[in-house]
């Protein structure tokens, strides 16, 4: 917090003294020390990349761009303190925030009021029905991610029933939802719909109930390290169901929480694989030079993200203002990392994107 304050000032002080011309600061927030920190920290790490790159190549009309990220924990209210922080710096043009739907769902009124343009990694259909013209969401949202998987255990499985189990916050009650409205409409049985608290350790009295239901699939919505436990001790109690789970169990975190009974877990995940593309093939290289590691789950979205931002920078008229940029990002048109940015009236994706990945040999592999 003192180094973010420290950056506030230098950029302050340059503006009144004319010494050097303010930089552009981009903001963001998502959680970086919970459980959802590898998550976190590598969707940001790959904005940074972004920034980075941007900056090599001279900035935004010869100004240096500066990523000021904070860690919002996953939590609603510290979410919306750092959005009106966000909105009272002057300097602040544009942020990526934020990660989770619980959080991005408040936060995107602060950031409204205050015609912050707001570029989301959340997937809820809630986050986009205010209307928020300043919004925008490059990711498949919920009624993808509860679709896909649902589609695929009626077509791909052939399964008859479905148990539905959610964390009973915005995002997985919104996925486990959307499964089971499209499991019913495709013929599909849903044998329970229930919910247990994000912070419960002891699956066992809902998993003996689960287990005499006798479902051909289970589906999970929720987070980690939820997802985890929840699978593991189902395989021990007999549960042979086949199991489904969003994005955020898209983790070597699910695979090493779970152990042996992550196999055959169906995962989706907005993204295809690091090495299915020559682009990304390229950013997965850059990515490791830059932090000494291999990209996370949300690391091209990040860098994704941001480059929206930065090209709208790009095309708006000077001095950048934030409805200038705001303006420019809804007409983005062009190819990123993960396929073709355009989006709606409402700030979704003309074309979202999805896959399917199953653990397989304690690794994810590419089902669809």
């Amino acid at each position: 917090m003192r180094i973010k304050s420290i950056l506030y000032a230098a950029v302050a002080v340059a503006a009144l003294t004319g010494a050097a011309r303010a930089d552009i600061l981009i903001g963001t927030a998502g959680p970086t020390t919970n459980a959802e920190a590898l998550f976190g920290t590598t969707w940001q790490n790959g904005m940074e990349l972004a920034v980075r790159q941007a900056n090599a190549a001279g900035g935004v009309h010869g100004q240096k761009l500066v990523l000021v990220r904070d860690d919002d924990g996953g939590d609603p209210k510290q979410g919306t303190l750092i959005a009106q922080k966000h909105c009272d710096e002057a300097g602040m043009l544009a942020v990526v925030a934020n990660f989770n739907s619980g959080v991005t769902i408040p936060s995107s009124d602060v950031y409204n009021r205050c015609g912050m343009p707001q570029v989301t990694n959340a997937s809820n259909p809630k986050v986009t029905k205010a209307g928020y013209k300043n919004l925008f969401r490059p990711i498949a949202n919920d009624l993808s991610q509860g679709a896909a998987p649902a589609d695929y255990a009626l077509a791909k499985l052939g399964a008859k029933k479905a148990a539905v189990v959610h964390d009973k916050q915005a995002f997985g009650q919104g996925v486990a939802e959307v499964f089971r409205e499209n499991f019913t409409k495709g013929g599909g049985t849903i044998t329970s719909f229930s919910g247990i608290a994000q912070t419960d350790v002891d699956f066992s009295a809902l998993l003996s109930s689960i287990r005499a239901e006798n479902p051909d699939v289970v589906y999970f919505g929720g987070v980690m390290p939820a997802v985890g436990l929840f699978v593991k001790q189902a395989r021990e109690l007999g549960i042979k169901a086949t199991f489904f789970a969003a994005d955020s169990a898209f983790t070597p975190d699910f695979i090493a929480g779970a152990g042996p009974a992550s196999e055959g877990t169906v995962v989706s995940f907005q993204a295809p694989p690091y090495d299915s593309s020559p682009a990304l093939q390229k950013f997965a290289t850059d990515y490791k030079a830059a932090f000494g590691e291999d990209p996370g789950p949300y690391s091209a979205y990040g860098y994704v993200e941001a480059t929206i931002i930065i090209e709208a920078m790009k095309k708006a008229p000077t001095p950048l203002t934030r409805a200038g940029i705001v303006t420019e990002i809804a007409k983005s048109d062009f190819d990123g990392l993960v396929g073709h940015v355009a989006f709606t009236p409402a700030g979704e994706l003309q074309k979202p994107f999805l896959f399917l990945y199953a653990v397989k040999g304690g690794k994810f592999a590419l089902v669809q």
